[in-house]
């Protein structure tokens, strides 16, 4: 079964989520034009592009970003237990959604804080695609499941 489409569906959603783990997810200019970026380990300053202290760190968000990935590429492989595969995706989903609502907090929280202008990354988008790729795998494994139960039916 590991040809299916829910298979390219989880694939591409753990390939998203691990983008995410390197470099920064947005980065902050203040007034004065200090540089601060989030990174999935907290908020940064900068000086030119070296990171020179924190500013907040994000514990539960480096959590969640880790586990993202490695519960996608798991339920790649529980491909023989359908029911634990969806559960599996479901909740991978659901924490890719969470972390994205996370950074947003992390986000507005701290540019409030400091006043400070938002510069978007295209890598803020990751976990909410990601989450829509989750949706999509655990739409094709209900399916597949619904389809063997159907066949034990007939039997």
């Amino acid at each position: 079964m590991i040809q299916r489409i829910q298979t390219l569906y989880l694939a591409a959603a753990a390939a998203l989520a691990v983008f995410l783990i390197r470099g920064p997810i947005i980065k902050l200019i203040d007034k004065a034009g200090q540089v601060y970026e989030l990174n999935p380990e907290g908020i940064f300053f900068l000086k030119g592009d070296i990171t020179a202290g924190v500013v907040e760190k994000s514990l539960p968000l480096t959590i969640i970003i880790y586990a993202v990935p490695v519960l996608f590429i798991l339920a790649i492989f529980l491909f023989k237990r359908r029911k634990l595969q969806i559960r599996v995706t479901v909740f991978a989903t659901l924490l890719s959604i969470g972390s994205f609502l996370l950074m947003l907090y992390y986000i507005f929280y701290t540019g409030k804080k400091l006043e400070a202008d938002m510069v978007f990354n295209i890598k803020l988008v990751f976990p909410v695609v990601s989450a829509i790729l989750g949706y999509l795998a655990f739409r094709n494994i209900l399916k597949d499941e619904l389809l063997i139960k159907s066949y034990d039916r007939i039997r």
